[in-house]
């Protein structure tokens, strides 16, 4: 509950520029959510009546596999810019848990400023790989659907990902409390004040 209170003065320092930002992020939240929550509900639509008509009236959905890898790869290159900004991502964080203060914050901010460097370099590649495909004018083989359609959400996943990890740098920068991502305050109840570890010891268990 001390971390809700922390958030609010760190909103009031961040000035118009912060308040720009997060009216942005909010707004690409929001187009996240609607595209991976409709992708999944059309999957499963698509899935059951594909099941049903082939049960039923022996005839299914033409090309439903090719829809449902579209779907998958729409939602896994959409969503690894939402679980960014959740702070839901997979982190190895063994060194980084034994750290605080000072040392623990900027470890946060190397970590994102070069992980959104990477991120972004993959959207440049993929954008290649994308433009190449859409030069060839391959397509799908069951409904036509131009390829280059679907691998264009490689480097818009990418990117999106990328600058993430780069507001959360931008916020754990511009205010005191340490930040997850750029809306999430870091979630560890125990954090080491002196980068030292705070598991408890036999002894201390026994008393």
């Amino acid at each position: 509950m001390a971390e809700t209170g922390s958030d609010q003065p760190s909103r009031k320092r961040g000035g118009p520029l912060l308040k720009l930002i997060r009216g942005i992020d909010r707004g690409l939240e929001f187009a996240e959510m609607t595209i991976v929550g409709g992708s999944i509900l059309i999957m499963a639509l698509v899935m059951v009546t594909h099941v049903l008509g082939r049960t039923f009236f022996r005839t299914g959905i033409p090309g439903v596999t090719e829809i449902t890898e579209l779907l998958i790869i729409l939602i896994t290159f959409v969503g690894v810019s939402y679980a960014v900004r959740r702070a839901r991502h997979i982190s190895m964080s063994a060194i980084y848990d034994q750290l605080g203060g000072m040392i623990r914050k900027g470890m946060q901010v190397l970590i994102c400023v070069v992980t959104g460097a990477l991120l972004l370099y993959l959207a440049w590649e993929a954008l290649g790989y994308t433009q190449t495909i859409y030069a060839r004018g391959r397509t799908t083989s069951a409904l036509n659907i131009p390829l280059w359609i679907i691998y264009a959400v490689l480097p818009v996943g990418f990117f999106l990902a990328g600058i993430q990890y780069w507001l959360t740098a931008l916020r754990n920068l511009t205010t005191r409390e340490m930040y997850r991502s750029f809306t999430e305050l870091e979630l560890y109840d125990d954090v080491p004040a002196d980068g030292t570890n705070s598991i408890p010891t036999e002894n201390t268990e026994k008393n």
